[in-house]
């Protein structure tokens, strides 16, 4: 009984991933539980049950929140984009609708979060902004443009500063299917804002990019991320640090740019991948989403 609900466990993992990437690259379009539903192959009773035991989260609320941390993105460093474009290219069908879902989430109005409203003090947020570290240089970055990246990856939530655990079971499960002895890198992919430190959730990936052919199994699911244009930096630092230096990265360097942030996660590329595991100085290249300002 124990063995066959183990690998129930597991199945649920594999079947759900396929809607939450689902959910990533097409969040911006009209998303229905039926089509999820059939994407993880669930009757739609089971899957509301199912998603929510591997997320935390109804499948709604997944697809809400998911639409909200792109437009909380989009209204910091996009400036002259309206709010109602900025709600339509999220998936919202209105400006009310989304004004609405924002102040539920933000404690406050999409107008008053673009006019600096997420730097107040305010006992009902659960969000704070990471304090910027002036006394930190960072170096210009290189414009590239990046492939598609076919990937492996486990998703964590609610983490904090440690993410060595996460990079310990992803890295034995690669090592168990012998990935590790050809050519991958490790990336860390974040799904949030690098700007805020969020109190009831950070979704992050743990990945490891390789060209095998391996089926996802479990937590680890597989996809490809798209390409796009990147503002490329180089950074030094530890874990905790890689926060302050991708923040300095979006007020700093982006607001002086003639580039606005594109609606796709930021991610890193770690050239040391042994530090992860025990939380060590790292050097890391920061890909930060971009898009000319038309």
């Amino acid at each position: 009984m124990i063995m066959k609900k183990a690998m129930t466990t597991k199945s649920h993992f594999e079947q759900i991933n396929l809607a939450l990437v689902y959910v990533q690259n097409n969040f911006n379009s009209i998303i229905t539980v039926e089509e999820l539903a059939k994407i993880s192959a669930y009757s739609v009773f089971h899957f509301h049950r199912i998603f929510k035991e591997v997320t935390g989260q109804s499948v709604n609320n997944y697809i809400r929140n998911t639409r909200l941390e792109k437009a909380s993105n989009l209204l910091l460093y996009n400036n002259h984009k309206s709010i109602q474009m900025i709600a339509l290219e999220c998936g919202f069908s209105t400006a009310t609708s989304f004004t609405q879902a924002f102040k539920k989430m933000f404690s406050m109005t999409p107008k008053d979060w673009k006019k600096g409203g997420y730097t107040q003090k305010n006992s009902k947020k659960t969000f704070s902004m990471i304090e910027a570290d002036e006394s930190i240089i960072i170096n210009p970055p290189e414009i590239v443009n990046s492939e598609n990246i076919p990937i492996l990856y486990t998703r964590v939530y609610k983490y904090e500063n440690d993410i060595s655990l996460i990079w310990h079971e992803m890295h034995e499960w690669c090592e168990a299917m012998n990935i590790l002895e050809k050519p991958h890198k490790y990336i860390g992919l974040f799904h949030n804002h690098p700007s805020f430190l969020s109190y009831n959730t950070m979704r992050y990936s743990a990945c490891i990019r390789t060209d095998e052919d391996i089926n996802p199994s479990g937590k680890v699911g597989r996809c490809n991320l798209s390409c796009g244009k990147f503002a490329k930096f180089k950074f030094n630092c530890s874990h905790q640090e890689l926060y302050k230096m991708m923040h300095l990265a979006y007020i700093n360097w982006l607001q002086g740019s003639k580039y606005e942030v594109r609606n796709f996660p930021a991610y890193v590329e770690y050239k040391n991948p042994e530090y992860l595991m025990c939380n060590g100085v790292l050097e890391v290249d920061f890909y930060l989403p971009i898009q000319i300002i038309l």
